[in-house]
């Protein structure tokens, strides 16, 4: 008998202890979220694969990417080798591109549809900066409607003009879609994954896309610096010497 009770009490004493339930998240605490999100991550400094893909097909290619909010941007996009084969910089509005290999500077304002050539997707710099940065804009919206499910939560957004916002979470309150809608169209979706926790959380991989575009890119980070200071001089390109300046088409 107490070898019995002796075998009984080891199998129970091996018995995982039951997790504890999750608590319930409200629409304010998911909402505080992405306003703790749009704070801690301000700047970026490092190593991007991108991926373009548009009707005519995809691109990819490694990057050296420097990010800071509201939208500078430089971006080295590197060959096999390593060598430079294009320079994009985008400050205060204006865009410049270097070409090395075939000896060209083109410059003009930052239009989205300038930057959609580099990325296929039609956004501002200030907003692909957001995006990039884990940091989502919210529409503004009238009412909300708050779904929970087995994996997830779903946070719906209902604007002015048939314009509504779709926001999912993990159970833990991390953000990993959002959608913005035109009526049943969806018009942006964005989506996030590799979370590091050496990096407070930040997302690795980020894809976005514009459906009625047909059109999306995608940026998995390496070597990651998070909010490392970048004065303007970082985003500033200047032509090679006996290059001319070419007016952006």
């Amino acid at each position: 008998m107490l070898l019995v009770a002796s075998m009984v009490f080891l199998l129970a004493s091996c018995v995982p202890a039951p997790v504890p339930p999750r608590p319930l998240l409200n629409e304010q605490v998911l909402l505080q979220r992405l306003q703790a999100n749009a704070r801690a991550f301000n700047s970026l400094r490092g190593m991007a694969r991108i991926r373009t893909k548009d009707a005519k097909g995809s691109v990819s290619a490694r990057q050296v990417l420097l990010l800071a909010k509201p939208g500078n941007i430089r971006s080295e996009v590197l060959g096999p080798f390593g060598q430079p084969l294009l320079l994009l910089a985008a400050l205060d509005g204006e865009l410049k591109i270097s070409l090395p290999r075939e000896g060209r500077f083109l410059q003009g304002a930052a239009t989205p549809e300038r930057i959609a050539r580099f990325t296929r997707a039609a956004l501002t710099a200030e907003q692909l900066v957001r995006l990039a940065l884990y940091d989502v804009p919210l529409i503004a919206y009238r009412d909300s409607v708050l779904t929970r499910h087995e994996q997830n939560y779903q946070l719906m957004l209902n604007g002015a003009d048939t314009r509504r916002q779709q926001l999912e979470y993990d159970l833990s309150g991390r953000l990993l879609k959002a959608t913005y809608f035109r009526g049943e169209n969806p018009l942006l979706k964005v989506a996030y994954d590799g979370f590091d926790n050496d990096l407070q959380g930040f997302p690795r991989q980020v894809s976005v896309s514009l459906p009625e575009q047909e059109a999306s890119f995608s940026l998995a980070y390496s070597d990651v610096e998070l909010n490392p200071e970048l004065a303007a001089v970082h985003f500033t390109l200047q032509p090679p010497a006996g290059v001319v300046t070419e007016a952006l088409p």
